[in-house]
């Protein structure tokens, strides 16, 4: 993903980059269920490449769980987690690309987000993440944990 965003940016001068959720996200859905069965049963180690995506995507259903609190519902928390993965996304396109940090930081390209509705065809604009300003300021480059094992 990062690379193809790379090649867009500077080989066609792209100057905006939408990163698009959508509502009834099944892949947020099946994470919200993993982690929150991950609060009651040990999970095992991921077997499939679908059991690691789940896993992978917990973080925001973590985070979406804590932001809600203990009274929110399995929904409420995958619903909640759409927005967050979004952002989550964005940062992560901030913090493991040094070209599109820059390019963002220079004001070349804008990173937004958004979220598509399955039911109404409508995008919920979510504008800008709230981490950019920091994570634009950053020198350092580490690469995507993806990349580093």
């Amino acid at each position: 993903m990062v690379g193809s965003l790379e090649f867009c940016l500077g080989a066609l001068n792209t100057k905006m980059v939408m990163v698009l959720g959508h509502t009834a996200c099944g892949a947020i859905k099946g994470a919200t269920k993993t982690f929150l069965q991950s609060k009651t049963v040990r999970q095992a180690k991921a077997a499939r490449a679908l059991d690691a995506l789940l896993q992978g995507l917990s973080v925001v259903a973590s985070k979406s769980a804590e932001e809600l609190g203990p009274t929110a519902t399995e929904e409420q928390i995958a619903s909640h987690a759409v927005k967050l993965n979004v952002f989550h996304t964005i940062d992560f396109l901030l913090e493991f690309s040094p070209m599109i940090r820059n390019k963002v930081s220079s004001g070349e390209v804008e990173i937004q987000g958004g979220i598509y509705d399955l039911e109404t065809g409508r995008v919920e604009f979510l504008g800008r993440s709230p981490a950019q300003a920091a994570l634009v300021q950053r020198s350092d480059f580490t690469m995507p944990p993806s990349l580093s094992e």
